[in-house]
C-alpha cells in the first residue's frame, strides 16, 4: 500500500488473497505514466482481454460521472486506443 494520498483502495476481495498488482497508471499534468509489472504472465491476447475489461468499466464510469451514453464512450475510448497505437506502429514501420 502507498503513503501517497491520491492512491486508489485495493479492493477488498484480494486483501485475503495472493493476488498479484500487474498495472499502475498516474495521470501527471495530463500525462500518463505506467508501471506494469514483470510477472504479467498470460498472452498478449489475455493482456488484450485485460484492456478490453478497463475500457468497459471506464464507459461505465463516464456515463454514471459525465452523464454519457456508454457505447458512445466506448467509441471514444476504442478512437483514442487507436490513434495511440497507430503513433507506434507509424514510428516503427
Amino acid at each position: 500500500m502507498s503513503d501517497h494520498p491520491k492512491t486508489l483502495p485495493i479492493p477488498p476481495e484480494i486483501q485475503n488473497s495472493d493476488a498479484q498488482e500487474l498495472v499502475r497508471v498516474w495521470d501527471v499534468d495530463g500525462k500518463q505514466h505506467v508501471s506494469i509489472s514483470s510477472a504479467l504472465g498470460g498472452s498478449p491476447k489475455q493482456f488484450g482481454q485485460l484492456l478490453a475489461q478497463i475500457a468497459l468499466y471506464s464507459a461505465q464510469i463516464y456515463e454514471q460521472n459525465e452523464k454519457l451514453e456508454r457505447t458512445d464512450c466506448l467509441r471514444q475510448i476504442l478512437t483514442g486506443f487507436k490513434e495511440e497505437v497507430a503513433k507506434e506502429v507509424t514510428r516503427q514501420g
